[in-house]
């Protein structure tokens, strides 16, 4: 019996359910925002929508796709089943182009939350960094991440004769998949020319450029998550009213922070860095599309469940409560955290 193939059909589910919780979840909180009036949150109303919106296309192209993880000592791969997904293999290679840019996408588009974050609390009064005019910066900016994405991940990490000869025979033994059951996009970081080991520069040169992208994105998040936190640490009571609602910003912000750490940007790396070290850990690459798949049900969770107003108004339609709730000023005017 193939080692790993019972894996594969535990992946399949949990992909499943992160795929209905993903979407079931940013849909809720796309009514809650849409109910909203403008004044609440002002432009950021339009990048919570969007970044929703987002999260739904990479869960269905993840759902679509399904993908799995093979990792080895000098590569790795991306590859779905063409019988779950229910494409040809030349376009299984497309679709998982397009669902590893989605993932690119993403990162960018957390970046762009954490700078409006950072630009409201120094400066809560001037909207003119997130305004019709800025908009085509913001979208050349993501559309950039993903369209260099699958560009490298396409012609650079697509299938070749050299990846076939190691993929092929591993995805028989390990999976009991045959050589046209799949398609996969991956690197091959090291080969073998008369027994001696060459390396494979295209592959490190698309990696550290896929790297340097998502490195990019994490320092952003991290600079203006820090900026963030100082900033309302030090200011304090005097522009946020009351204790209650500084607490609730310094935990969302922190929360938010950690949750795409550890499902977005560390299996990610281990994937990229693992091979090409040597290290080969079979759980590691059973973790990653699970992670990756969790990941965009819990954002729009934690805002419906750190943002005071969508969590009175989600127990309120449970209750079928019909009480009207009095609105703290402060609250609206900071509710974008």
């Amino acid at each position: 019996m193939c080692s790993s193939s019972k894996w594969l059909e535990i992946t399949f589910w949990v992909e499943f359910i992160g795929f209905l919780l993903s979407v079931s979840s940013h849909f809720i909180l796309i009514y809650l925002i849409m109910e909203k009036p403008k004044t609440t949150f002002g432009n950021y109303k339009y990048l919570m929508i969007s970044f929703s919106a987002s999260g739904i296309f990479y869960s269905c192209l993840n759902f679509w796709c399904k993908p799995n993880i093979h990792l080895s000592e000098t590569s790795f791969a991306i590859f779905t089943i063409l019988k779950t997904s229910g494409v040809s293999q030349p376009i299984g290679v497309v679709l998982i182009t397009l669902y590893c840019s989605s993932y690119a996408m993403m990162l960018s588009l957390l970046s762009v939350q954490f700078f409006y974050r950072y630009t409201s609390v120094i400066s809560p009064l001037n909207s003119t960094r997130f305004s019709r005019k800025t908009a085509p910066f913001y979208i050349i900016y993501v559309m950039s991440f993903f369209n260099i994405w699958a560009l490298l991940t396409y012609f650079i990490n697509g299938p070749s004769d050299m990846k076939n000869q190691e993929f092929i025979p591993a995805f028989q033994i390990e999976y009991c998949l045959g050589p046209t059951d799949f398609s996969y996009i991956g690197a091959k970081y090291y080969y073998f020319e008369n027994e001696i080991r060459r390396y494979h520069f295209p592959s490190f040169i698309c990696i550290f450029t896929m790297s340097s992208l998502m490195c990019s994105t994490f320092s952003g998040l991290s600079y203006f998550g820090t900026c963030t936190f100082k900033t309302l640490k030090k200011v304090g009571l005097t522009s946020y009213g009351s204790k209650e609602l500084q607490n609730q910003l310094f935990r969302t912000l922190v929360v938010q922070t950690i949750i795409p750490t550890i499902f977005m940007y560390f299996p990610v790396s281990c994937m990229f860095l693992f091979p090409m070290i040597g290290l080969q850990i079979e759980q590691v690459a059973i973790f990653i599309p699970i992670t990756v798949s969790i990941y965009p049900c819990l954002e729009p969770m934690v805002a419906m469940y750190c943002i005071k107003d969508f969590r009175h108004r989600i127990q309120d339609i449970l209750t079928c409560s019909t009480v009207t709730r009095i609105q703290v000023s402060s609250t609206q005017r900071d509710s974008f955290f």
